[in-house]
């Protein structure tokens, strides 16, 4: 990545090193799409424009991360980031994105617009505003290891409350939603489903019977597979990338019956695209049936990934046309009928807010929670202590006043160490009984 300090360094005082035959992208993507895609696209672009191009990738660890990035290097240069295309991370993400006014519209060409079409069973694949586009999309359910699931006596986990069962104490682990897009996906899904109140006392309950909270999405799935958790909330095509490494033997995924949703994972050139040529290119290569193939197709299949099955569900129609009987599995989202369908727009809006609201009430506070928690097992869990213990600080309605002021640094610093002290003292209090 030899492009990067130097973008980086350029990119704040509006220079660029670059040549049409660069791109660089920010992306929260793990390392396989990296290896399957951008080898491909390199091979694509010199075959069909006659040049090369060479691709730098940069990645801060982690949605939220990289979102952080460029809006401080928006800050430091409105006109432009010194970066092209902004890849992965949820559709929520491009919402605040947009709204913040660091996106770029970009028309398909006629071809590649007849094979993408504007939804698919009740969910966008793309903004109105042509900002962004679905280069994939993601289900979210419950990852777990069959071998342990036995070995401990613990039920096969269907639905998002199984893993509020004290059976399942200490066998998970979860991801911090401040550091993953995929993460504060899941906690929405449970809200929007179940509502907020009973959505919150659930969230916190699942996070009681968690063993710890990592940084990366990724994390968790690694600790079901080693054998270090019984289940996750889990990322579909993490779950079975692994699946199909390991055997269904030994692993198992599934989304939870009446609240699993389809969630495009977007793609979208930057406002200022030093590259913009090559960055529109790239955004209709990723979209191109020949592209979208290796989402679907197992690893080694003509068309397919060379390294690992990347068990992601594909956007473009031909590409399903194309695989018949080939893929790793049979579903075809252009065969649904329905998903739940989340409110995106005002999970955009509340998105850092609800975050930050996460973080102070169950990680940050994370060990009184726990021990609070297992004293209200060991008391027979009470419904009333576990309404208590579950009961966030916060109507949804006041979280949204919250988050229209949530640019204040002060007013967020001191909301959120106010959440941090109340939650301290209740669950010292239920721990106490």
């Amino acid at each position: 990545m030899r492009h990067v300090l130097a973008a980086i360094l350029l990119g704040v005082c509006g220079g660029s090193l670059h040549a049409d035959d660069n791109l660089m992208i920010i992306s929260p993507h793990r390392k396989s799409i990296q290896r399957e895609f951008i080898p491909l696209f390199e091979a694509h672009y010199h075959k069909t424009y006659d040049t090369e191009v060479e691709v730098d990738w940069l990645d801060q660890g982690g949605t939220s991360d990289d979102v952080r990035f460029v809006r401080a290097r928006f800050a430091n240069n409105p006109k432009t980031s010194g970066l092209d295309i902004f890849w992965g991370g949820g559709t929520t993400t491009y919402l605040e994105l947009n709204r913040d006014g660091f996106l770029a519209s970009y028309q398909l060409p006629p071809n590649l617009s007849n094979e993408v079409p504007q939804q698919v069973a009740g969910v966008p694949l793309y903004d109105d505003s042509r900002t962004w586009y679905a280069s994939a999309m993601s289900s979210f359910g419950i990852f777990y290891n069959k071998k342990i699931l036995q070995l401990d006596k613990l039920p096969t986990p269907i639905t998002w409350r199984d893993l509020a069962d004290s059976k399942f104490l200490n066998q998970l682990i979860l991801t911090d939603p401040r550091r993953s897009g995929s993460a504060a996906v899941m906690n929405t899904i449970v809200l929007q489903s179940l509502g907020w109140n009973e959505g919150f006392e659930l969230l916190a309950m699942i996070a009681g019977n968690n063993r710890k909270f990592t940084h990366s999405s990724s994390d968790p799935i690694k600790a079901v597979v080693a054998g270090d958790a019984a289940a996750a909330m889990a990322i579909d095509f993490y779950a079975k990338s692994k699946i199909g490494d390991l055997g269904p033997e030994n692993l198992g995924f599934t989304l939870p019956p009446g609240q699993s949703v389809l969630d495009p994972d977007p793609v979208a050139i930057l406002k200022g695209a030093p590259n913009r040529l090559v960055a529109e290119r790239f955004v209709s290569y990723v979209l191109s049936a020949d592209a979208q193939k290796l989402l679907i197709l197992p690893k080694g299949t003509p068309g397919g990934p060379r390294v690992e099955t990347l068990g992601r569900i594909a956007i473009n129609m031909k590409s399903y046309a194309q695989t018949v009987g080939k893929r790793t599995d049979d579903f075809n989202p252009f065969e649904q009928k329905a998903f739940l369908i989340l409110d995106l727009e005002r999970a955009s809006k509340m998105r850092r807010a609800f975050n930050d609201l996460i973080g102070a009430t169950l990680i940050d506070t994370h060990t009184e929670l726990k021990v609070a928690w297992q004293a209200i097992i060991r008391r027979g869990s009470k419904p009333g202590e576990v309404k208590d213990f579950g009961q966030p600080p916060v109507s949804e309605a006041e979280l949204l006043d919250h988050a229209a002021k949530w640019e204040d640094d002060v007013f967020r610093n001191r909301t959120i160490n106010a959440w941090v002290r109340a939650s301290r003292e209740k669950y010292r209090t239920l721990a106490g009984g």
